[in-house]
């Protein structure tokens, strides 16, 4: 089974990028057509969080949230096992290179942060155009798992680390080496890992103090990149933002990490992955927002 999985990734990543943009174009607008959990929870998620917004606003955002998941589902395997050539010329965005060897530029490494929003496969290959970056992942059930880890680390100096203790000691030491690491920070974490409720769109979201600890620790720089997919397959454009103030303070650094995540969030809320059910965990008393969803 998994070389099978292996094998039908490597041939589907050899598609030219338009091709499987346009594939997921047809799956997103399938789910925004027909009734399914991805579209509800997308709907709920924008009543939620842009309340201020028409409903017109908000369904258009709820399709192209659907067709840019589809785009994302589509593009891995050109990121993980397409040709090495083409993924070093996506990656070869200078003016946000320039900005990211800045950023390490101190010795201290960097904390490169990436939410689910845009190509955030492809964010840590062009990170480790400036040094080896050590990246925390969720593993996989399955055989998946094993072939979708091969190709997140198919570029030399990208190492993924479990979301175990051991991953997070292996973020340590890459960090005392002067290295970069790479966290998904949207994730809704398992308490036992250290957890805070803070504001995400002014709603509590249960959210890591693992940044905060790092940076603390280690006096690293924290960053925000987002590789934005742009249209007709045209490749990805990376941007890259300073955390807010506070993130470097373990009691502070899980309202300024949903602060960062929004901004981030802001300025392209079409391609951010709103199926996530990002608020499943709730305060004591506060009502599930999953409720009755159609």
């Amino acid at each position: 089974m998994q070389t099978l999985l292996r094998w039908t990734l490597i041939v589907l990543g050899q598609a030219p990028l338009p091709l499987l943009h346009g594939l997921g174009w047809l799956l997103g607008s399938l789910l925004w057509l027909t009734p399914n959990g991805f579209r509800a929870v997308t709907r709920r998620h924008l009543e939620l969080c842009f309340p201020e917004r028409s409903p017109a606003e908000r369904e258009h955002i709820v399709r192209r949230s659907l067709i840019e998941s589809g785009k994302a589902v589509c593009e891995a395997p050109a990121i993980w096992f397409g040709p090495e050539r083409r993924l070093r010329r996506w990656i070869g965005d200078e003016v946000a290179l320039r900005t990211l060897r800045t950023a390490v530029a101190g010795g201290k490494g960097a904390i490169m942060l990436t939410p689910h929003l845009g190509a955030w496969e492809i964010a840590s290959f062009f990170c480790s155009q400036a040094g080896p970056i050590t990246v925390l992942y969720k593993p996989q059930k399955g055989a998946s798992d094993a072939v979708i880890l091969r190709g997140r680390s198919r570029l030399p100096g990208v190492k993924p680390v479990p979301t175990t203790g051991g991953g997070v000691k292996a973020l340590l030491g890459a960090l005392k080496r002067g290295e970069l690491v790479g966290i998904l920070p949207d994730h809704d974490p398992p308490e036992e890992s250290g957890t805070r409720f803070a504001p995400l769109f002014g709603i509590p979201a249960n959210t890591m103090d693992l940044v905060g600890k790092l940076a603390a620790r280690n006096a690293a720089p924290v960053w925000f990149i987002v590789a934005e997919r742009l249209s007709w397959g045209r490749g990805f454009r990376f941007q890259l933002e300073r955390a807010p103030p506070g993130i470097d303070n373990p009691t502070l650094s899980p309202v300024a990490l949903n602060q960062g995540v929004e901004g981030c969030v802001m300025r392209l809320p079409e391609q951010y992955w709103w199926s996530y059910k990002r608020y499943r965990r709730r305060p004591p008393g506060d009502p599930d927002p999953y409720i009755n969803l159609s």
